[in-house]
């Protein structure tokens, strides 16, 4: 498809930072018209723009993902079409691509300056797996998530005889009794579609599961530097409120010590009258 005039300055205002977007967007938009689409392209979110960066700054990432990505699908049919498919390979190079690029979003945002929040990281790790999508490449606008097995939707799946002799059994009349009906066969393809769904969401739950994990230990970490924090405060709350203590003692002494001089010099005073 060719490319419009002003998609170059399309382009830039997914690679600036974030929040220099709307007001790239609306410039540019009054630039080109009020027919322009610019004007209605939506705002990133922090994920979709980290996402986007790696596509512009890390383009070597990207692409390593996007073909794992495509081999893991195409592996997935190959499987689902009967045909010998190595599935664990796949998933391995396709976690591994993930992983990497995770760990170049979040060097990415770490050098923006922005904050790299559970749920951020979450979208992240989700529209990584959803990719590639339907939207061009470097200009998400929302963070992605992928469902089930919707890539692979709609395919045939091949259910493959048990043996040569049971596919020519049919030939034989008293064998043809026991012959798979149609019936018979869309309920095989629907388990065999129905397994390969579980073990894609398997490994998506795996994924979620490692995410969770990590951000219980981080949370837990969290809990155990409060808990210090709390016993130094409230060592410190001790130490202050005996000082305090003392203080007030010191406070009414010299108070004392005060209305003693007062009266002192009052009586000296009037002895000078």
């Amino acid at each position: 498809m060719a490319r419009e005039p002003h998609d170059d300055r399309v382009d830039h205002l997914y690679q600036i930072p974030l929040d220099e977007f709307t007001a790239a967007r609306n410039a540019l938009a009054k630039q080109l018209g009020p027919d322009s689409e610019v004007k209605r392209l939506e705002k990133p979110s922090l994920a979709a723009w980290a996402v986007n960066q790696i596509y512009w700054r890390r383009r070597q990432i990207h692409d390593d993902l996007i073909e794992a990505a495509e081999s893991l699908r195409s592996t997935y049919r190959r499987q689902l079409a009967g045909k010998t498919a190595d599935v664990g390979a796949a998933e391995v190079a396709h976690r591994a691509a993930i992983g990497a690029a995770k760990h170049a979003a979040r060097e990415i945002l770490e050098a923006s300056g922005a904050g790299t929040s559970e749920a951020v990281t979450t979208a992240i790790a989700e529209t990584l797996d959803a990719l590639p999508g339907s939207e061009p490449s470097g200009r998400l606008s929302r963070s992605l998530r992928r469902v089930g097995f919707g890539a692979l939707e709609g395919m045939a799946i091949a259910v493959r005889p048990a043996t040569k002799a049971k596919a020519r059994a049919p030939q034989d009349p008293a064998a043809r009794e026991k012959a798979p009906t149609d019936h018979d066969r869309r309920t095989g393809e629907a388990e065999a579609r129905e397994r390969a769904m579980i073990r894609e969401r398997l490994r998506f739950a795996e994924s979620a599961e490692r995410e969770a994990s990590a951000a219980f230990e981080r949370a837990r970490r969290a809990v155990e530097r409060a808990g210090r924090q709390c016993e130094r405060i409230e060592h410190e709350l001790a130490q202050a409120t005996e000082a305090s203590a003392a203080a007030r003692t010191n406070e009414a002494s010299c108070r004392i010590a005060l209305n003693k001089a007062i009266a002192e010099r009052e009586r000296l005073a009037k002895t000078l009258e």
